[in-house]
């Protein structure tokens, strides 16, 4: 799977590195904070140990996934460090997490005495798919004094670099410490089956190995130990669905996937830009499409969505980016086609039309916009 998604030898096990199956993104990045710590902390003991332990910064932006807070929730990690994105500044069109930003952020926590250690970009967040510029961003981890373990989470847009057209997203990937991708995102693989890659496997092996003496046997030096290298001492056979999906669709199929989703995604934005009534928050990129009512604000816009969701004809989730409430199409299923897509969105106008209809402030807003617009 490295080889197919372009990722560097330094991440495939016959290096130092290697690649374990986990369940979810949010147990690979738990997995690259425990070993980030450890490699930050290797060495110190007591009151020294302690001490760095409280001054220890994960950095993060505000359009990361709820993972990062997590895992420092459950790791006691004092201080996370979430950096503003500001739209166009990093990534297009997009929110991407700026270099620059980042870098003054660190600079200004070591100011304080504090001790940035962690840093995790995101090669298409869950709202937006925005990417962050990763080569920028492992430059600015590599100029600290300390070591910064760079985590990057490609749970769902790392997919896309089964293409060589999408490979360019992981530019600078040989920067980082960690990489993760769920297949059971955007390559047909059932939930779960997280891959972590890391370029270097003694930081999480020396973080998580334990051998009681019921574990021993006469194998443990001569293989990998999986239970080293994830929280769990058990493993799920999460191996066999793989290779089965892999067996089923191969490159090319998993290749064609991709584009395919792609391109319903962009045809999605030309029909629902037809409408008139809805505009797109971002353009799409990968298989996920933002958009919003152009009036009524976020009470028409959930609205909509309730009203949709309610009907069993589709089911959409929202979000909220720099103050606006959006809508998100995630188009990723195996069979979709441009008929569903052409469906969704006649049931999208349907739904707006009724609803605005049962309302007369929506009813003169809709009026007051389109007139203006003439």
């Amino acid at each position: 799977m490295a080889k197919l998604l372009g990722l560097p030898e330094c991440f495939l096990t016959s290096s130092p590195g290697g690649g374990v199956i986990q369940g979810s993104a949010s147990e690979s990045a738990l997995c690259a904070l425990i070993a980030a710590r450890h490699a930050a902390l290797e060495g110190l003991e007591g009151t020294e140990r302690e001490e760095k332990a409280a001054k220890l910064v994960v950095y993060v932006s505000d359009q990361t996934h709820a993972i990062a807070e997590k895992g420092c929730m459950v790791l006691d990690i004092p201080h996370l460090r979430v950096v503003p994105t500001i739209r166009g500044k990093a990534d297009s069109d997009n929110y991407g997490l700026a270099p620059d930003d980042v870098a003054r952020a660190m600079a200004e926590d070591r100011a304080k005495g504090l001790v940035p250690f962690c840093l995790m970009p995101t090669l298409g967040t869950t709202s937006t798919t925005a990417i962050d510029p990763l080569r920028k961003l492992v430059a600015v981890a590599r100029e600290q004094p300390e070591h910064v373990w760079v985590h990057l989470d490609g749970a769902y847009g790392g997919a896309a670099a089964v293409c060589s057209e999408y490979q360019h997203w992981l530019d600078g990937v040989e920067g980082c410490d960690s990489v993760c991708i769920n297949t059971h995102k955007w390559l047909l693989v059932s939930f779960d089956a997280s891959l972590l890659w890391v370029k270097d496997r003694r930081p999480l092996i020396r973080s998580l190995a334990l051998d009681p003496e019921y574990l021993k046997n006469e194998f443990m030096q001569s293989a990998l130990n999986y239970k080293d290298w994830q929280v769990p001492l058990g493993r799920r056979f999460r191996a066999l669905k793989l290779w089965f999906t892999f067996r089923r669709f191969g490159a090319t199929g998993l290749r064609a996937h991709i584009r395919q989703s792609v391109a319903l995604a962009r045809q999605a934005e030309e029909l629902l830009e037809k409408d008139g009534r809805f505009k797109l928050f971002v353009r799409a990129r990968m298989g996920l499409v933002c958009f919003y009512v152009t009036f009524g604000g976020r009470e028409l816009n959930e609205a909509l969505l309730r009203r949709v969701n309610e009907s069993g004809k589709a089911f959409l989730i929202h979000s909220v980016v720099d103050g606006v409430h959006f809508l998100r199409l995630a188009i990723g299923g195996l069979e979709v086609d441009t008929w569903h897509i052409e469906n969704v969105v006649n049931v999208l106008s349907e739904a707006l039309t009724d609803v605005i209809d049962e309302n007369p402030k929506w009813q003169e807003l809709q009026r007051e916009t389109f007139a203006s617009a003439a």
